[in-house]
């Protein structure tokens, strides 16, 4: 009995570990510009990774095939680097809840892509629950209908939903790829080169827009203690953990044990941050995470 608990519990641990990244990411944004806050999350986690690789595996994780190499570096640039930019500087502009909430469109997402690019078909009933689940988000983005954004061009809020859209799809590009690398690449190698491809491509994104170094801002204790926590607690050790617990448990438990994620980030944003959500998006963030379990459930069942 306890061993089925342990792989719920490492779940359970990175989803609690994730939600508290917000805590620290949202107060660091109106300091630090999100691109350069990525990089330096980036920078960190490589320098710890990178000793730990070299002496598990050796220069096996240097033999990757080309298409590989590819999916690597596209997850790598695509999804740790620039949809991380995205999402952390959609907390310039959203309450952090909705960024988070929103993300848990990318099921939906990874299944419209699978169907596009691989010919993968959903089962019928996945329409449904996928245009409640946009549904829900476009109330919980809007929760007061206010759509002028389409006439009178982007607001500042559409801009963060756009940001935090985009940030979600460039994850489920991220998803559909990690398949691929994962057939033969141990997981801790595709995460050590998703963080290399992310970290060059963050640095690239900062010399090109040339984007001021603060040292100023940076040699204080609490942005550097903020960047060390995101990079290596809800960054490395919750996908660790993360790893760990999915190895051990049935994907429809997952899928349950993963709802940890957004309920606790709401509740931290809102006390930590006093961010909370209204009564439309409270309402909205239930029917998104209720359509959400239902179309993981549908796909991880049998076949």
């Amino acid at each position: 009995m306890v061993a089925k608990l342990v792989g719920p519990f490492f779940i359970a641990v990175a989803a609690i570990l994730w939600a508290s990244d917000s805590v620290f990411r949202f107060p660091t944004v109106s300091s630090l510009n999100p691109a350069l806050i990525v990089f330096l999350e980036h920078l960190l986690a490589v320098l710890v990774l990178f000793p730990w690789i070299r002496l598990r595996h050796g220069k096996d994780y240097t033999r990757l095939s080309i298409a590989e190499w590819l999916a690597a570096f596209t997850i790598g640039a695509g999804g740790s680097a620039i949809a991380t930019i995205l999402f952390t500087a959609s907390f310039q502009y959203i309450n952090p809840s909705v960024t988070i909430l929103l993300q848990k469109l990318q099921p939906v997402m990874v299944v419209v892509i699978a169907y596009l690019v691989l010919g993968e078909h959903p089962p019928a009933r996945f329409f449904f629950w996928a245009a409640l689940a946009i549904l829900a988000g476009v109330g919980l983005s809007f929760p007061d209908f206010d759509f002028g954004f389409l006439s009178r061009g982007f607001d500042i809020r559409s801009i963060g939903v756009l940001y935090a859209f985009t940030a979600a799809a460039l994850w489920a590009v991220a998803t559909i790829l990690g398949k691929i690398l994962l057939r033969r690449t141990p997981s801790s190698i595709a995460t050590f080169w998703r963080y290399v491809f992310g970290l060059a491509t963050a640095g690239a994104l900062v010399g090109s827009a040339q984007i001021s170094i603060p040292w100023d801002v940076l040699s204080t204790k609490p942005i550097w203690g903020a960047l060390l926590y995101m990079s290596l607690v809800p960054g490395l050790t919750a996908m660790l953990a993360y790893y760990a617990g999915l190895a051990r448990t049935p994907a429809t438990v997952t899928t349950f044990v993963e709802l940890i994620f957004p309920v606790s980030a709401v509740i931290l944003n809102t006390v930590y941050l006093n961010t909370p959500l209204s009564t439309v998006q409270i309402v909205a963030a239930a029917i998104l995470l209720v359509s959400i379990l239902k179309i993981s459930l549908d796909l991880s069942g049998p076949k």
